[in-house]
């Protein structure tokens, strides 16, 4: 795990490169607890849940929402609509107003937070301003603003509001408001959309369970005991509770698809620079060699396309310089053909715990019954990866990681230790670059090889595999281990669109501890191995991770998402 920073030399007291002024260090607990109770006041008084319920609640605090009260019949059922396109039908044609869904949604999720920690910036007053005049605009011209007039969209707490913090969980920021939106706040209300809150996160961003010092840990609804995931925590735990229709995430390594994992939800990790990232409040920016992306995060495959519709629709890369210039096609695949989908259960490092093994197995088993043809994944070097992507996230040896850490915090102890890597030379670096050119060729060469195990001679079209080596796991105090999440995070190393398609959910009979499927890779493995147990992980969702092999294909993408939802729900018919 990431060390304290005192063993480090000190902190330098002149302003640091990234302009973040040292504080006293015995200030920023004070200044923590200030902001957290600033936030706290912004939820209003009839909104708030009894002390009485919140010191009693179950571990699954999903039913609680709309057995809380506070939120109306037709509240509930404007927040339990899953499809973005729905609630954008009725706002144009004026069954609903924007001023009832903001309301709805900034209630729930108010609701969400006093029952997981979810949120950072609480911009309801906000939003329902522009929700009114949104509905005056309606009622003046007849006509919405754009293609998501009325729909509340929530951002996680990097994203850039004028006048707003983004704190990413560092107490050195708070205060510092951005002094103007990002690219992508920018085009969202162009299109009409409403943002009414920020989301928690790690600090450091570089954790797989959010966790800080302001303001503090986010669990997971279905399970309190267990992590939402990191580091677009907040966003998972926000929509898993229908606090949100739709979110926004980033993703370096899985920080949208390990939350959307964790919460049973859909998830969308874009090729790098396909979303405007310009106005994006980071750590390690200017990092070339693995970058982060923008993603939607939701609860259908219907919300994530009107996303990627929307804001590639705005032409973002005429405000981003680095946004590539491609735009949403409806897909560019013909979805009638049968697909060869290439699927794998494990990656010789760790073994997929029995009901990774079972959401894997059932996926790839419906796929073949709906007439596509299914292959093993071969030929990937997964302990390379892991390791490339270790060393290019402490390339820099963690000084821009530390110098977020001026106020004297300390560093939560789940972040992954980048912070206490060793520095590269620019020749280093260079050679690093050169071997992570070699994976990427290495991939490419296999898909296209991949080609003569394809009854029609075509390589690939899509991967079918976990998204960890578990599920939602119970809150560690550490840093996940790097072999359990390599399936995202290789991925992120080749730059290739990823999504979660939920499956289902944690069977305590099909999913009971069996022997492992062969011998174990290392001891490793085998503590992870005997670690699983079914009681652990209740109420855990069933998720896995589609990957294209092609960049910049998300339409195609999310069209093969919808064959997989579809096959693994006639197939679940089937079994009924």
């Amino acid at each position: 795990m990431l060390v304290n920073p005192a063993v480090h030399p000190p902190l330098q007291t002149q302003l640091p490169p990234n302009g973040i002024a040292k504080v006293e260090k015995a200030s920023w607990a004070v200044e923590a607890a200030a902001k957290k109770a600033a936030q706290s006041a912004l939820i209003p008084s009839a909104w708030r849940l009894p002390s009485t319920l919140l010191d009693t609640l179950p571990l699954d605090v999903r039913p609680v929402v709309a057995a809380c009260g506070l939120l109306t019949a037709r509240q509930v059922t404007i927040t339990e609509i899953d499809e973005a396109s729905v609630i954008l039908t009725r706002l144009r044609n004026g069954e609903y107003s924007a001023v009832e869904v903001a309301e709805a949604f900034c209630l729930r999720a108010a609701i969400a937070h006093q029952l997981t920690n979810c949120l950072t910036e609480i911009l309801f007053d906000a939003a329902l301003a522009r929700a009114k005049q949104l509905d005056e605009h309606l009622a003046l011209t007849g006509e919405p603003v754009g293609p998501l007039h009325g729909l509340p969209i929530s951002l996680k707490d990097q994203f850039d509001i004028a006048n707003v913090d983004s704190t990413m969980g560092f107490t050195a920021l708070i205060g510092r408001p951005a002094q103007r939106n990002s690219v992508l706040v920018d085009l969202l209300e162009r299109l009409g959309a409403i943002i009414f809150c920020k989301t928690n996160v790690p600090q450091t961003l570089m954790a797989a369970e959010t966790n800080n010092n302001v303001f503090g840990r986010t669990v997971n609804p279905r399970n309190r005991n267990l992590t939402s995931g990191g580091s677009s925590g907040g966003e998972g735990a926000l929509l898993a509770l229908k606090g949100s229709i739709l979110g926004v995430g980033t993703d370096y390594g899985g920080s949208i698809r390990v939350p959307s994992h964790c919460c049973g939800l859909y998830g969308l990790r874009p090729t790098t620079r396909r979303l405007p990232y310009a106005g994006v409040t980071n750590v390690m920016k200017g990092y070339e060699g693995m970058e982060s992306t923008i993603g939607p995060m939701a609860r259908s495959i219907d919300s994530l396309e009107v996303f990627m519709r929307a804001v590639v629709g705005a032409e973002p890369w005429l405000f981003d310089a680095k946004t590539v210039e491609r735009p949403w096609r409806r897909s560019t695949l013909e979805l009638t053909k049968k697909l060869h989908i290439a699927f794998a259960l494990d990656n010789g490092l760790v073994h997929s715990h029995p009901p990774i093994r079972r959401a894997i197995n059932e996926t790839v088993a419906a796929l073949a019954r709906a007439g596509h043809q299914v292959t093993p994944l071969q030929g990937i070097d997964w302990r390379e990866a892991r390791d490339l992507v270790g060393l290019i996230s402490g390339a820099d040896g963690g000084a821009d990681l530390r110098s977020f850490l001026s106020s004297g915090e300390p560093v939560i102890s789940e972040a992954f230790p980048f912070a206490a890597s060793t520095s590269l030379t620019v020749h280093e670096l260079s050679q690093l670059m050169q071997r992570r050119d070699a994976f990427r060729q290495d991939f490419l060469r296999l898909w296209r090889e991949s080609a003569k195990m394809s009854d029609e001679g075509r390589p690939f079209d899509l991967v079918v595999c976990p998204v960890t080596t578990h599920l939602a796991w119970p809150h560690l105090g550490r840093p996940q281990d790097s072999e359990l999440i390599t399936w995202t995070t290789t991925w992120s190393l080749l730059d290739l669109p990823a999504c979660t398609v939920p499956v289902g959910e944690l069977d305590p009979l099909k999913d009971a501890p069996y022997p492992p499927p062969e011998a174990f890779f290392s001891q490793q493995d085998q503590r992870h191995w005997d670690s699983y147990a079914p009681e652990t992980f209740e109420n855990a969702p069933l998720v896995v991770q589609l990957v294209n092999p092609r960049r910049f294909r998300e339409d195609e993408l999310l069209a093969m998402a919808r064959v997989v939802e579809e096959a693994v729900c006639g197939g679940q018919g089937e079994e009924q």
